[in-house]
């Protein structure tokens, strides 16, 4: 004979409640994490496309520029998110976003001297960020019909 569990019965389980957008995990909001899944997957899907039309070395290219993408978007996405909700020092967070300028600069830099990619393979896997940005917009999840941003409460 098996007991049924009642909401509020000492041996049932706690109701489950939605978390507060604070306290869910990742970036931004549901809108934020669609685009960068988007993101990744275009430049995911460039890089097989470059791997069977080019070749391997434009694969690569194309992956690389498709993660710098990924990272870049990935990394603003929290700088953002870290200026709007006032959380930790706002010091700390524009060296990071200084750190990462540079270190995008520098690093495509770098790449591009060493000519272990083409820059326009390079720039194909960049352009996820475009692409994607425009798809995960278009596709992801939509606003609430009453006009307020999602995570908003009344």
């Amino acid at each position: 004979m098996s007991a049924e569990r009642r909401p509020g019965a000492p041996d049932s389980d706690p109701p489950h409640e939605e978390p507060d957008a604070e306290e869910r995990p990742g970036v931004g909001d549901a809108t934020m994490r669609s685009v960068l899944r988007w993101v990744a997957g275009t430049a995911a899907v460039l890089s097989v496309a470059a791997l069977l039309a080019y070749g391997a070395r434009a694969a690569l290219g194309v992956c690389i520029g498709g993660a710098i993408a990924t990272v870049n978007l990935y990394v603003f996405a929290r700088i953002v998110d870290a200026f709007l909700s006032r959380r930790g020092h706002t010091v700390s967070w524009t060296l990071i976003a200084m750190i990462k300028l540079t270190g995008l600069m520098g690093g495509v830099w770098l790449l591009l001297k060493s000519e272990m990619v083409s820059g326009v393979a390079l720039m194909v896997g960049y352009a996820s960020l475009v692409v994607g940005i425009t798809l995960g917009t278009l596709f992801g999840p939509k606003p609430p019909a009453d006009g307020s941003p999602p995570g908003a409460r009344g």
